[in-house]
């Protein structure tokens, strides 16, 4: 009986952890990005498995040395989006504006995706159909794929990193931003007590996440005015990567908060940009 009352008490606390990083909008989620940074006719709009047999949709968006090189394999961004978001987000614009081939996509539950109950699991596990997808394109460098993600999205890029480490399967880099140290740290931030019914878990939280990217680049980017997930998750993240010797850069906007500072911001972006750049060269 305890063992079932902390299993729905954790359940319980992921789901409304959930909920409160939607806005309170989970149940309808609303496209917020506007028109693609490319021609309509070159936007590609994609359905792919997943491992439980449901359906996930994506926008693949083909990047500027794509478009003047059609039927080569170019490097390619990942990006999962954050909860009150969706595969049109604006948080990729200015990786798409810069001119990098960007594939987004949503969860289930999420825009044309299958409906279906919404976990921890199940984000980390369409996560990674949508990376292995992305791999299974012939016009992408399998080589050459950096993984990004927004708030949970940035919980969810540790997860394929870290997945992709252990299974020896190549990932460029991971861009975390402004996501959560842990599941737990997280409720607390919102309602102290939800924090307690977490209690103790053998579920990854992404600190683990980023504990196990091995040497795969990592950059964590926080806003300092952050007041949905506070800078200090940046800090623990990057924590527990350094302790496991991944190799780790943090960027802090001292005037940054969660969601402006990527969208109108430049000092974030252009971190990312350059990081990126280092890693899967330019675009």
């Amino acid at each position: 009986m305890i063992a079932l009352l902390a299993s729905s008490g954790f359940r319980m606390a992921r789901a409304l952890l959930v909920f409160v990083l939607g806005g309170c909008n989970l149940m309808n989620q609303i496209p917020k990005g506007g028109p693609p940074p490319v021609p309509p006719e070159l936007v590609q709009v994609v359905h792919f498995p997943t491992t439980d047999t449901l359906t996930l949709e994506g926008w693949f968006l083909p990047g500027s040395q794509l478009i003047a090189n059609p039927g080569t394999r170019q490097p390619a961004v990942l990006f999962c989006h954050g909860v009150q978001d969706s595969a049109d987000s604006n948080m990729a614009d200015f990786i798409k504006q810069a001119g990098y081939t960007v594939f987004s996509f949503d969860y289930r539950g999420f825009g044309n995706s299958s409906k279906a109950d919404l976990t921890a699991t199940t984000l980390a596990e369409d996560s990674w159909a949508a990376f292995e997808y992305l791999r299974s394109r012939p016009d992408v460098d399998p080589d050459k794929i950096a993984v990004y993600g927004h708030s949970l999205g940035g919980a969810m890029a540790l997860s394929v990193g870290s997945r992709a480490f252990k299974e020896n399967i190549p990932v460029a880099c991971v861009v975390s931003a402004s996501a959560f140290s842990t599941y737990r740290r997280a409720m607390n931030d919102f309602v102290p007590i939800a924090g307690f019914m977490l209690g103790g878990t053998d579920e990854p939280d992404p600190e683990d996440w980023a504990a196990g990217l091995g040497n795969i680049p990592l950059l964590i980017t926080h806003g300092e005015r952050d007041d949905i997930l506070p800078v200090y998750h940046a800090r623990r993240i990057a924590a527990s990567a350094k302790e496991a010797g991944v190799p780790t850069e943090v960027v802090i906007d001292s005037r940054g908060d969660h969601i402006v500072a990527y969208v109108y911001g430049t000092y974030l972006p252009q971190a990312i940009l350059q990081f990126l750049g280092r890693h899967i060269g330019s675009p």
